[in-house]
């Protein structure tokens, strides 16, 4: 079985755990040894659990899923330095009223090459910043989407639970607890 060497042997771990408690890899084992005990144990390996975090319902989807690129992988220190200095580079030419000669650029499809690159970091700042910027530019002849781990995609709805109560309270610094005179119903 081919696993793709974008997963770390952590993940690989917590992966298994994830999809099938009972089916169990030790941690003390190396990356090497936790993928051939993967590879000679495969055929054994059921997903007992279906509503798992990875969203894989049988092991051909995992099997697919760990063949292509880890799509959670974080970035290095350099690879993480890099993508910003190129959203910091569209930031220069968008921010200097997308003019092509003040950029650092030789022509739009540079840009829109490097934008697609960096489109998948969307958890950077200034990769969103640089994105949605771009998108406002009228030469381009696509727009791009950022794309965000889930994790960091904020919820859209947020429901509170908030009872109001009147009346004559005392407040108490030194306990901080709210003490009721007379509440108005």
């Amino acid at each position: 079985m081919k696993i793709h060497k974008s997963f770390s042997k952590l993940e690989l771990i917590d992966i298994f755990k994830n999809l099938d408690i009972k089916f169990i890899i030790d941690p003390e084992l190396s990356k090497k040894e936790v993928i051939e005990y993967i590879d000679k144990n495969f055929r054994k390996f059921k997903i007992t659990n279906k509503k798992n975090n990875y969203n894989i319902q049988n092991n051909k989807e995992l099997r697919i899923f760990l063949k292509n690129e880890n799509c959670n992988k974080i970035l290095s220190i350099r690879e993480k330095n890099n993508t910003i200095l190129n959203a910091k580079r569209i930031l220069n030419y968008c921010n200097n009223n997308f003019i092509l000669q003040f950029s650092t650029f030789n022509s739009l499809e540079e840009i829109e090459k490097l934008a697609l690159e960096i489109c998948k970091y969307g958890y950077i700042s200034s990769v969103r910043k640089a994105i949605k910027l771009l998108n406002n530019d009228t030469k381009m002849n696509k727009k791009f989407i950022i794309d965000i781990k889930n994790e960091n995609k904020q919820d859209i709805k947020i429901n509170y639970h908030c009872q109001i109560r009147t009346g004559l309270f005392l407040y108490d610094i030194s306990t901080t607890k709210m003490i009721i005179i007379k509440e108005n119903l």
